[in-house]
């Protein structure tokens, strides 16, 4: 047991903010996730890489409350916790921002945000939520109108709004499944600028994706699957596109290919 003695500053920098440990989970004859053990450091930017059917996302859902394990531990800042619904895992500190966007498309900006957080009055909630909006458009660059409708908005703003939502309900473990996936490159851009500011607040980052380069330009450690297993584990600044792009496949990969001088033929249609 640590010592009582040791500051608040050094217990948080110290613990891991998730610790999984020996997860499995099956869908019938299909095995998902394999007795799977991960810690991620509090305060970092942890990627987990994969294909496609590797089990990312499943085994985000059970971190997330919206899969049960069939076997294994879940350890929230060292302490044992029950994740049965993704309201356990909101009340633990977790968000999660999923691939297809769980927003209000009909419903303002405002009104998404403080849905399923209403509080008291309905009037008490909305002024405590547009502080909040202000707040965190001011302190992490996420600045958005807070009366204009979702469906109206960029993907890019959309996305956003789903992260502010994700912290205002007090997430300080933020999973963010296949994120870029439906952005443009100054939107991706955009979101990674906003996640170095959120690690500098202190808050954890898992980010799912089988993007090398997102690995290679956002994270501080990366978890490599495949199969439904991890098959490595890795400090981003010392591996290299090559070295992950093997893990994920289980075999050397050729990332660039030289190609000989085109020799077109004849016109076939004009």
């Amino acid at each position: 047991m640590k010592s009582n003695k040791t500051n608040e500053s050094e217990i948080y920098h110290s613990r891991y903010a998730i610790e999984l440990r020996s997860i499995s989970k099956s869908f019938g004859l299909v095995q998902a996730n394999k007795d799977i053990s991960l810690k991620i450091k509090s305060g970092t930017i942890h990627g987990i890489v994969g294909e496609n059917g590797a089990g990312k996302s499943t085994l985000m859902n059970i971190l997330y409350g919206l899969h049960q394990p069939d076997s294994g531990e879940i350890l929230i800042n060292d302490n044992t916790t029950s994740i049965r619904s993704s309201a356990d895992a909101i009340a633990s500190g977790i968000g999660m921002v999923h691939q297809h966007f769980m927003l209000v498309p009909n419903f303002t900006v405002l009104e998404n945000v403080m849905l399923g957080s209403e509080g008291g009055g309905m009037l008490e909630g909305e002024t405590e939520t547009l502080a909040t909006l202000d707040s965190l458009g001011k302190d992490y660059g996420m600045e958005v109108d807070p009366y204009a409708i979702v469906e109206e908005l960029p993907v890019g703003i959309r996305q956003r709004v789903e992260v502010i939502k994700a912290i205002k309900g007090g997430a300080n473990i933020l999973i963010l499944d296949e994120p870029t996936g439906v952005l443009t490159p100054g939107e991706a851009k955009n979101l990674f600028s906003i996640l170095r500011v959120l690690k500098e607040k202190g808050i954890t980052i898992i980010l799912i994706t089988h993007k090398l380069e997102e690995i290679m330009s956002i994270t501080d450690t990366v978890s490599i699957m495949r199969d439904g297993m991890i098959v490595g584990h890795r400090n981003t600044a010392k591996t290299s596109p090559g070295d992950l792009a093997e893990l994920m496949v289980g075999r050397e990969v050729l990332l660039q290919v030289d190609r000989g001088k085109a020799n077109p033929g004849d016109v076939k249609l004009a």
